[in-house]
């Protein structure tokens, strides 16, 4: 029982089973108090918490009692009283709320909507700095908002006498502590010895017997209400039902490991666990923080799901940033992120009304191209997680040819190549030469942004950096943007360029990207043109304010088609010609583009029914 390594069992490989881990790993930490290391390490068919030093008995018998969660106060419709679902508790037996112990839902509600309110009238530049904490603010929602707006109404009950079982504990918290020990301290977890020992234990004690609880689909989304018998028989709907220990571990996993959402504009929710390789939980509250911080706000599906994924390495890039001593620094440099933390596991949640549905589970993982070998990369990998971050904002995945545009992106965050990346660049070239036609405000991606992308991505042999740093690949790409974005910028202004706009041509050269010879006869038919038109302009006495292509650029493809291939070769030329160059002082090339930050608001939501629902 008294040991270093303790285990919770994969019994669902739905987010669940993360939950349990980080639920244990809460627990651990708050019995050694500081006096040891934590680490949640992903083992195959468990989830391991090991702490060095190993859990000393005078620990667990000194040990204060501590809550996980808060209870949440609602209205009974009934009687029209705040009272505490779900419980036989009363609100005299417990503090009074605001407290870590106590949140009462109808004043975190009104928190919310006031502070948002406020949030309106600040200008824009300070909204990111007041969401960051970087600014004052009259009020702020309460941390565990989105926690509650989860569980009420349709878990409601379910969270409550989970909290009021652990409560109940508090007169003999040692004893409570050491029967879940002894269930993770083996694998696998001895869920029917730790029910009997907690049950025995309730009996000394005086308390009401137990009882099995339902496992909500909130925490199980593999689970729920219909028939679950082993065996083929009749069954009555109904919930599966659990020993309630390990339940309140998933419960506070979700609080201090994973991530709840609203989609914009629905009622349909998402929820991300954090699926951690090996991550040391000091490290992870930290990251943690920053990560929710930079949650704030409301997205669509699509864009929820990326901006997880990416919201959460800036956070750990940002920490590593801070803390460039610790142990995680030597777990990163020269490392994936991934190989801290793989990813998360999501559940996509339709509502009912009063209910939810599970829809989808799926896994994200985090950008394998995110690998920092030493301090000098962390801030070019978070600005380029920026940009991506503030593309993916711009778009809006209720139009079809943006939502194709996004998914593409998805795929190409939870792959390990570049093919579905290069199918997002080709569309959102279309995308911001359709923008721009209608001078309309589009975000380009930064040269720069792309060569930190291909520079640490590879085909397994060969680095991609050797493509992008090539001196022919940049002019070429150079004459690309010099026929697109650039002169379609500047029409309409006074400086604008004396050339064609090549409508179309990333999406040419895509066509051709198949077969070596088309794509290299399809070039050098553009490279012929956008010469001659230079010479053209020279011949009439215009200057064409841009630079011919040589034969040694030509040369330089042709090297490079032959070494990586026509596929490759053409669409990293399409994503970088239709980027722009770093601004110098000025826009150089004139692209209109969407604000830095996109607005912060709330989603809308009216934070739920309380009509009860269990």
């Amino acid at each position: 029982m008294y040991q270093s390594t303790y285990y919770i069992d994969k019994l669902s490989n739905t987010f669940a089973d993360n939950l349990a881990a980080f639920g244990l790993a809460f627990v651990l930490n708050g019995i050694a108090a500081g006096r040891a290391k934590l680490v949640i390490e992903d083992q195959g068919r468990a989830f391991a918490v090991n702490v060095a030093p190993a859990i000393d008995p005078a620990w667990v018998e000194e040990c204060q009692f501590f809550t996980g969660a808060p209870f949440l106060i609602t209205i009974d419709n009934a009687s029209q009283q705040r009272v505490i679902k779900g419980t036989n508790l009363s609100l005299t037996d417990v503090p009074e709320a605001p407290s870590d112990v106590v949140a009462d839902y109808g004043v975190e509600k009104q928190n919310y909507a006031d502070f948002f309110v406020w949030l309106s009238g600040v200008p824009a530049p300070e909204k990111a700095k007041v969401v960051r904490g970087e600014s004052p603010a009259p009020a702020r929602p309460h941390s565990d908002w989105d926690l509650f707006r989860a569980v009420n109404p349709a878990a409601l009950q379910t969270y409550n006498a989970l909290l009021a079982e652990w409560w109940r504990g508090q007169d003999a918290f040692p004893e409570l502590l050491r029967v879940l020990l002894a269930m993770a301290a083996t694998q696998p977890n001895d869920l029917d010895g730790a029910a009997s020992v907690w049950a025995n234990l309730c009996k000394a004690h005086g308390w009401t017997k137990p009882k099995e609880v339902g496992a909500s689909q909130l925490l199980n989304p593999a689970q729920g209400k219909g028939t679950n018998s082993t065996k083929a028989e009749w069954s009555a709907p109904g919930n599966v039902k659990g020993f309630w220990l390990l339940e309140w571990l998933k419960l506070v996993g979700l609080r201090y490991g994973g991530l709840t959402r609203l989609v914009r504009g629905t009622k349909d929710r998402k929820t991300y666990a954090l699926a951690p390789v090996r991550l040391e939980w000091g490290a992870h509250v930290a990251i943690m923080n920053r990560f929710r911080i930079a949650m704030a706000g409301s997205a669509q599906a699509i864009q929820l799901d990326i901006l997880a994924t990416l919201c959460y390495t800036q956070a750990l890039l940002a920490h590593l940033e801070n803390a460039r001593t610790s142990d995680l620094a030597a777990d990163v440099f020269g490392h994936n992120a991934s190989d801290l933390v793989s990813g998360m596991q999501m559940a996509f949640y339709k509502s009912l009304g009063n209910a939810i549905a599970t829809m989808n589970i799926a896994s994200l993982n985090l950008p394998r191209w995110v690998a920092p070998r030493g301090p000098e990369d962390l801030a070019l990998l978070s600005q380029a997680l920026d940009e991506h971050a503030a593309i993916v904002r711009g778009l809006d995945e209720n139009h079809g040819d943006q939502y194709g545009i996004l998914n593409a992106y998805r795929d190409f965050l939870s792959g390990s190549d570049l093919t579905p990346f290069f199918a997002f660049s080709n569309a959102y070239s279309r995308f911001v030469i359709s923008q721009m036609e209608r001078r309309k405000p589009v975000r380009l991606f930064t040269t720069t942004t792309l060569e930190v992308l291909f520079m640490n991505s590879n085909d397994g042999q060969q680095s991609y950096s050797q493509i992008v740093q090539d001196p022919g690949f940049r002019q070429i790409a150079y004459a690309i943007r010099h026929s697109t974005v650039v002169p379609q910028a500047r029409k309409g202004k006074p400086n604008r360029s004396p050339v064609d706009i090549r409508y179309g041509l990333g999406q040419q050269l895509a066509r051709k990207a198949a077969s070596k010879g088309e794509f290299l006869a399809e070039l050098a038919e553009f490279v012929h043109l956008y010469n001659a038109e230079n010479a053209q302009l020279r011949e009439n006495k215009r200057e064409p304010l841009r630079k011919n292509v040589t034969i040694d650029d030509l040369d330089s493809i042709t090297r490079l088609v032959d070494r990586f291939g026509s596929k490759v070769v053409c669409h990293m030329l399409v994503a970088y010609g239709y980027a722009r160059e770093p601004y110098q002082g000025r826009d150089e090339e004139g692209a209109g583009e969407a604000p830095e930050l996109a607005a912060v608001t709330s989603d809308g939501d009216s934070g739920g029914d309380e009509a009860e629902a269990e």
